[in-house]
């Protein structure tokens, strides 16, 4: 997985394919290796067919929630149908998918439910979904939930804006 990670940062988009392919033959039901495979042909094909990506994206996302509900609901610790997909990962290439085919309502439909349970996701994703979910406010001249969406990013993520003396950035002065 690392391998065909790597491989597809570095633009090698066969070669991850070919080594997701590897891995989807043992774990043909994982949903991390479907969604991985799915984004891999998309970039494949040039970006050309986000509605199939967006298909594939949706049913993967419904399938990691059906499975997680029943986990909840049976209380059992993990599910074989799940492993370790995130479903907030998911939404939000959704969400991506959406803004690119010019669909805000609803992108932001989708990320506003990722931001009303936004504290489990990971650091990184929550930054990215903010800032997504922030441009789709203010295209729709939503300011009051984009100012919800800028408070939370101060008090989250203030640390990013501090310098190494402790001041904010642009506060230090000239030398």
């Amino acid at each position: 997985a690392a391998a065909a990670a790597a491989a597809y940062t570095e633009g090698d988009h066969a070669t991850a394919h070919s080594l997701l392919q590897g891995i989807l033959s043992s774990r043909d039901q994982d949903p991390k290796v479907l969604h991985n495979v799915a984004i891999t042909d998309y970039a494949m094909g040039g970006c050309k067919e986000p509605r199939k990506l967006l298909a594939v994206l949706e049913r993967l996302r419904a399938r990691v929630e059906e499975a997680r509900e029943k986990a909840d609901a049976s209380d059992s610790i993990g599910s074989d149908l799940v492993g370790d997909a995130d479903p907030s990962l998911l939404a939000y290439n959704s969400a991506v998918v959406l803004y690119q085919l010019k669909q805000y309502g609803k992108a932001r439909a989708v990320l506003d439910d990722m931001f009303a349970q936004i504290e489990p996701v990971d650091e990184f994703l929550a930054f990215r979904s903010c800032f997504l979910l922030l441009d789709l406010q203010l295209l729709q001249r939503q300011l009051e939930k984009a100012a919800e969406v800028l408070a939370y990013l101060e008090r989250s993520y203030a640390m990013l804006t501090k310098s190494d003396g402790g001041r904010e950035n642009g506060s230090a002065e000239a030398r």
